[in-house]
């Protein structure tokens, strides 16, 4: 059986468009947690860092929302942070924010200068989740390194007792569908 000739030409003008560079957007979430040690009456978090281990060494090209949809590094036009939100998840009640006074995320990767992405603070009584504010940044240079790690900067004391973070990250990357299709 032939195939139509309008069927055929709408596959190849298909192809031609999407060989031409046609864009896709892929959203990679990671979440991780760190737990901050409750604090005596004269203990100080300032300028210490919260260590979120599971944003240490992070490639985006290695997530599962990438692999589910056969994208390569090389294939990643731009990349920005949406959103990034913290979350109290233990204890479960009683703790909330205002142990921090301020809060920066940075993005690091070999090569790469170091660039903060998101801050907050101060932070509202009885907040137990929180959206930092996103800063503008193209991380397209630190998603194409073989990793790149999210560390922070916090200023405050330590909360009353020992609390768990939750911290999810949603990044946003526009991708070349061509290189699926055309093998670029």
């Amino acid at each position: 059986m032939r195939c139509p000739r309008p069927l055929r030409l709408g596959l190849l003008i298909a192809l031609v468009l999407t060989c031409g560079g046609s864009l896709t957007q892929v959203t990679v979430t990671q979440s991780a947690s760190a737990t901050i040690p409750g604090a005596t009456l004269l203990e100080q978090l300032a300028g210490s860092a919260l260590g979120f281990a599971g944003l240490g060494n992070f490639d985006i090209a290695d997530s599962q929302e990438f692999k589910n949809q056969g994208i390569k590094r090389e294939q990643i036009n731009s990349v920005k942070l949406r959103t990034l939100t913290l979350t109290v998840t233990a204890p479960p009640n009683g703790q909330d924010f205002t142990f921090l006074e301020g809060l920066s995320f940075f993005v690091e990767a070999a090569g790469q200068p170091k660039k903060e992405v998101a801050r907050g603070g101060p932070f509202a009584k009885d907040a137990t989740s929180v959206s930092l504010t996103v800063l503008d940044v193209e991380l397209a240079p630190y998603a194409a390194a073989p990793s790149m790690t999210f560390t922070t900067t916090a200023k405050g004391r330590k909360p009353n007792s020992t609390t768990t973070v939750e911290a999810k990250v949603v990044l946003v990357a526009d991708v070349n569908v061509a290189g699926l299709v055309c093998g670029k």
